[in-house]
């Protein structure tokens, strides 16, 4: 997904691409979003995790720079269908398919510029085709709790996320994929 961006002076900067991981591709080792356990799950972690199964990465990068700008990451999960909307209860089974963003970063010079909106909505874009061959009702993330978790919280709320109403976990939120398709379809 290549875009032309202007910075604050018009200049014009590198095409923004969001691409599918590639350890050879991109550059990792200069990534910090200031949440250290997600930036040692990109530098250690992910690898591994793409290897068995547990998620797909994306991965943003400008341009022929190979670093990493920022990065979501998408898996399968299934939720209790007492935990959503009133239509999964009716549906008479425990379990509901959702997909799980497990992360989305943005590196810390490149926040508050769009990126992190962008990541999001590519995972929908790209969820919304993976619902054209497997069910998923819906979206979940955890919003990460930190001193920035206000302002995370309001970030998904902009994006439509609205809280699952999960009493072990109150910081999961879902978007239903009728949702995304109906803002994005």
């Amino acid at each position: 997904m290549p875009t032309e961006t202007a910075d604050r002076t018009g200049a014009e900067t590198p095409a923004l691409t969001i691409a599918k991981f590639d350890k050879a591709l991109h550059d990792r080792s200069a990534f910090s979003c200031g949440f250290g356990p997600i930036d040692n799950f990109l530098k250690s972690s992910l690898s591994d995790q793409i290897k068995t199964g547990m998620v797909a990465a994306w991965i943003a990068t400008a341009g022929d720079d190979p670093a990493v700008l920022g990065f979501y990451t998408l898996g399968a999960m299934a939720v209790r269908a007492d935990l959503g909307p009133k239509k999964w209860q009716r549906a008479c089974v425990p379990d509901i398919p959702v997909i799980y963003i497990r992360a989305v970063a943005v590196r810390e010079d490149m926040q508050g510029k769009g990126l992190g909106t962008a990541l999001v909505v590519d995972a929908m874009r790209r969820s919304l085709q993976i619902t054209e061959e497997m069910g998923a009702a819906a979206i979940v993330l955890d919003v990460l709790k930190d001193d920035h978790f206000k302002r995370r919280w309001s970030f998904y709320e902009e994006l439509g996320f609205q809280p699952l109403g999960d009493p072990e976990n109150p910081e999961r939120v879902f978007i239903p994929m009728a949702n995304v398709r109906a803002t994005l379809g």
